[in-house]
């Protein structure tokens, strides 16, 4: 019954918020040696420019690396840099900040995982963040990897979901996703017609969404076959 299982990335298979923090970091230190006020404007005014550059461009909302160059940009532009040159150095700090970026901190238990499920299902990764499969040591267990600076759009937005579901011939009901955030993975999800299962990492609470929680990612491999089974079932 069950033939594909879409996964979430961030703060799922590998850590999120520390790495993002360390790359900004990083990023910021970088320009801060050619541009010595940066790192004091970038620290005050970052969250402001951000918003207000959503608000003037709301088109570039699916991409945090458009988002992110276009904020550096802004702030060294109020440290009086100009628009060419201002330009030129965030276009390089995006590219310091994925260096930081893709340094992934895998969940120890993320590979032992997938390499279990891709015997019996396809995987998938849907994924709004901005550090790739690929380049990760999880890059052969996937079948198709969606981003959501490619697809123009972001989770919640299902047409994340029905890229994959469609690439891989595959039927709602067919599908599980395995995510941590009740409304971009498991209230979409829920709401396209796959199955879900909540990864509680305890930032967010569970979700009515969720078909079943895990708070360890080996656990997924017995909630999908129990999800796996209960829908056979319901079939038959």
């Amino acid at each position: 019954m069950i033939r594909l299982i879409t996964f979430d990335l961030d703060e799922t298979l590998w850590g999120g918020t520390e790495v993002v923090l360390q790359a900004e970091n990083e990023m910021i230190e970088w320009v801060s040696d050619r541009v010595p006020k940066f790192a004091k404007q970038y620290r005050t005014h970052a969250t402001d420019i951000r918003a207000a550059t959503l608000a003037q461009r709301p088109r570039i909302h699916y991409d945090f690396n458009k988002i992110r160059v276009a904020v550096v940009e802004a702030v060294l532009q109020e440290c009086g840099v100009q628009p060419g040159k201002a330009c030129e150095i965030a276009s390089a700090a995006l590219c310091i900040f994925h260096g930081y970026r893709n340094k992934l901190q895998l969940n120890k238990n993320a590979i032992p995982l997938l390499r279990e499920l891709r015997e019996n299902y396809l995987l998938a990764s849907i994924s709004n963040g901005t550090s790739e499969v690929h380049r990760s040591p999880l890059k052969n267990y996937f079948e198709l990897s969606v981003y959501a600076r490619n697809m123009g759009t972001r989770k919640p937005d299902p047409a994340m979901f029905e890229v994959v579901l469609s690439h891989t011939k595959t039927l709602p009901q067919q599908a599980i996703h395995v995510g941590d955030h009740p409304i971009e993975d498991l209230e979409v999800a829920k709401r396209v017609g796959m199955y879900t299962i909540q990864y509680f990492t305890g930032e967010f609470a569970h979700s009515p969404y969720a078909d079943k929680v895990v708070d360890q990612l080996p656990d997924v491999v017995l909630a999908v076959q129990t999800i796996n089974e209960a829908a056979v079932k319901n079939q038959t």
